[in-house]
């Protein structure tokens, strides 16, 4: 047969994983993205040599595609299922195929009705440690099946970033569809259909007013093979992954963040020497299943194997089942039957809890600027509200430019409904958004960063970004515009002396890593482009921002191999240049609206005299929060010989694209060298916190336990959500692979 003809609908993060997958797959061939932003399509097609990109999915059929994979997020996957279903077209979509069982009944009995295949991407059933544990069963080592338990912790990136608008964020059970449908995938797959569940929330927190955020579940299941429980651990510090199968004759765990299968079961033996030979084979397994994963690794990095990490394997196998058992291969597991079931596991944990955000009233439309207005590209993020506060306390009038309207703070929500904050919603690229919210305005504050994983991307994004809004500025009169660059674009290495306000660039920035290259090149543009301006041009440069929104592990104290372990940027003796992102707020509102033009044109450093510095900063993180903390310091030259031998496997393994390690960059990276601030201090009257005890009590002790806790209401015992099914709850009709 001729390979299947494939589409993409979605050109996010997951979609890269489907594309490398599906590379891998001679009987399939990806004829096209779709995606309503076409510049993302296209730009993924051209990573993956996709020929052609389309804005709806309607236009599929007539490219030739015969099945879609759904890569969008989960709020949308139930339209865009029944539209593929009504174009003719197999879907293969990415969990969660819905957000509710009956949701699910109706997709599956579409698909049935049209002699089409619907199947989810549950990928952690393909997970190699699952699989192990799976075979073991299966071939009888601990008899029949008993109980089931599982433990997920994870930590959560957005949660640390305040990134309050992702999906999993916006309503209470949104969660447990979005992360915790990988372990119930696992635990559906074992025992079937669950019967009853019982629901308890231990533990909340109050993202913004009126979002509540349902950090850790325990749910108990009676299911058709045997009775299961869950424990939910979402944002934890620690990562923990486990699924233990209890049999009648012994039990076997997988620990899947480690893709580690290790199990005991009943002997003959007297029971002293049956304990020795248990505990001899369990480490005979822990240490086979290390040796594979690290042989595996080093195989891969030197190009002399495939990849073969857990997650990678898991996107890879069932992407390829599933187009297996479209072409009469072996059933695909998540058809018709396991989705219900799954999506009822999903839909009985998450129990009562609301579906929909909180009804929010809208927002008035933006109507002209007022005299004197200030308008803040990022206003919704760790800084941009602060300014926003700052500026509304002083009752100057404020324009938040932000990507999105749900999910913002409350320095901006509040302000926004009574008519004090004109709210505008645009990118660094919407030309015509933009420029309604720059003309009339006096200034403009530049908070968007634009970042990228890659130069080329820094250059798109950062550096072209932030010269397009200004330019936009420009054409609309604005008077001033401030860039909040970073002392990154700085030469910070040690025993230069001080830093003083105005100071050039990295001399040598082209050898320092892109976001630090990527503030520079910002500014060097940006000065070009305002030089014969009719508009004020002012550069900010905070130093360690730190205070409640950024993450405990900050890069400005050093390298954190592990969240609980930081290597020095050298011996991190040093003061580093520390700030509070209060202070920070209160500098760049004093800028944008300064009177006089002593500013135009310079560079302000925005760094308080803390005597603090990265070792001391972690042992006090450590007395807060009662963790095991540990700051590692490293000479230099240690550093540098361990990165240049990295540098030499990846160059083994063929990486033309791995540049040698810089010296320059790693000394840069310490921020040993002094600062001084005499123009926000002297011009603007800045005075940041600089008492060491209040700046630890403020900026490090936040981090306390239960500064952002609320414990869950006390339970009597009965089940928080308790659901009851009839014997068979399996659909009657099946969209079984054709």
């Amino acid at each position: 047969m001729e390979p299947t003809p494939v589409a993409l609908v979605g050109a996010g993060y997951i979609a890269d994983f489907h594309l490398a997958a599906l590379r891998e797959d001679p009987d399939v061939r990806v004829v096209a993205i779709c995606d309503p932003d076409l510049g993302r399509a296209q730009a993924l097609a051209a990573d993956h040599s996709v020929p052609e990109c389309v804005a709806d999915l309607a236009e599929l059929p007539a490219l030739g595609a015969r099945v879609v994979h759904i890569c969008t997020p989960p709020d949308l996957h139930a339209p865009l299922i029944k539209k593929a279903l009504d174009a003719g077209l197999h879907v293969f979509c990415e969990k969660p195929l819905a957000l509710s069982e009956d949701e699910a009944r109706d997709l599956c009995a579409q698909a049935h009705n049209k002699r089409l295949t619907l199947a989810v991407n549950h990928n952690h059933v393909f997970h190699p440690a699952f699989r192990r544990l799976v075979q073991r069963v299966q071939a009888g080592e601990i008899g029949r099946i008993l109980h089931v338990r599982t433990q997920l912790a994870m930590p959560i990136a957005q949660l640390d970033a305040e990134q309050y608008s992702h999906w999993m964020f916006r309503a209470e059970r949104n969660i447990i569809f979005e992360q915790g449908v990988h372990p119930i995938s696992q635990v559906q797959h074992l025992l079937g259909a669950p019967k009853s569940i019982e629901t308890n929330i231990l533990s909340s927190r109050e993202l913004l007013p009126g979002q509540q955020f349902h950090e850790r579940f325990s749910v108990a299941v009676k299911a058709e093979r045997g009775t299961a429980s869950l424990d939910f651990y979402f944002g934890a510090p620690a990562a923990r992954w486990s699924l233990e199968v209890l049999g009648t004759d012994g039990f076997i765990e997988a620990d899947l963040h480690r893709n580690l299968v290790t199990g005991e079961r009943k002997t003959q033996s007297l029971e002293a020497w049956d304990s020795f030979l248990a505990g001899n084979r369990r480490g005979k397994d822990l240490k086979r299943d290390a040796r594979r994963g690290f042989w595996n690794w080093s195989l891969f990095t030197l190009k002399l194997g495939p990849r073969q990490d857990s997650f990678f394997l898991s996107m890879r196998d069932s992407i390829q089942a599933f187009h297996a058992s479209l072409r009469g291969g072996p059933a695909y597991p998540s058809n018709a039957e396991a989705i219900v079931q799954v999506t009822a596991w999903c839909d009985g944990s998450a129990g009562d809890l609301p579906s929909a955000p909180a009804a929010q009233e809208p927002f008035p439309e933006p109507g002209p600027a007022r005299p004197g207005e200030v308008v803040i590209t990022g206003a919704s993020g760790f800084i941009g509200r602060r300014v926003v506060r700052r500026l509304l306390e002083r009752d100057i009038p404020v324009t938040a430019v932000v990507r999105r309207l749900h999910s913002l703070p409350g320095e901006l929500t509040e302000p926004a409904q009574d008519g004090r904050l004109r709210l505008v919603r645009a990118g660094m690229f919407d030309e015509s958004a933009l420029s309604q919210a720059f003309a009339g305005a006096h200034s403009v504050l530049h908070l968007a960063t634009g970042g990228g994983d890659s130069w080329e991307a820094i250059q798109a994004n950062m550096i072209e970004g932030a010269r397009n809004v200004a330019r936009i500025a420009r054409e609309n009169g604005v008077k001033r515009f401030t860039y909040c660059s970073s002392v990154a674009s700085l030469c910070n290495r040690p025993g230069l002396g001080l830093i003083t306000d105005d100071e050039p660039t990295d001399a040598r920035i082209d050898e320092r890593e892109i976001y630090s290259r990527g503030k520079a090149y910002t500014e060097h543009a940006l000065t070009q482009d305002f030089a014969s301006a009719d508009c004020e041009f002012l550069i900010a440069r905070p130093g360690v921002v730190m205070g409640p929104g950024t993450p405990m592990q900050h890069p400005g104290l050093g390298l954190w191999v592990r969240d609980n372990h930081c290597v020095g940027w050298g011996l991190g003796q040093d003061p580093l240049p520390f700030v509070h992102v209060e202070d920070v707020g209160e500098a760049l509102a004093r800028m944008t609206i300064h009177e006089g033009p002593e500013l135009d044109g310079r560079a302000l450093n925005l760094v308080a005299n803390v005597p603090l510095s990265a070792a001391e900063a972690v042992a006090e993180l450590s007395r807060a929060t009662g963790r095991d903390l540990h700051f590692h310091p490293r000479r230099f030259a240690i550093s540098q010989a361990m990165e240049i031998g990295k540098w030499l496997v990846k160059k083994a393994g063929r990486r033309k694209d791995a540049p040698f390690p810089s010296w320059h960059d790693l000394l840069s990276r310490s921020l040993a060298r002094p600062y001084t601030c005499n123009l926000s201090r002297d011009v603007l009257g800045w005075t940041p916190m600089e008492d060491r005890q209040d700046f630890v009590q403020q900026a490090l002790r936040i981090y306390a336990p239960g500064k952002d806790e609320q414990a869950a209401p006390e339970s009597d015992g009965k089940a928080t959500q308790a659901r009851e099914r009839e014997a068979d709850p399996t659909p009657k009709t099946s969209a079984a692979n054709s």
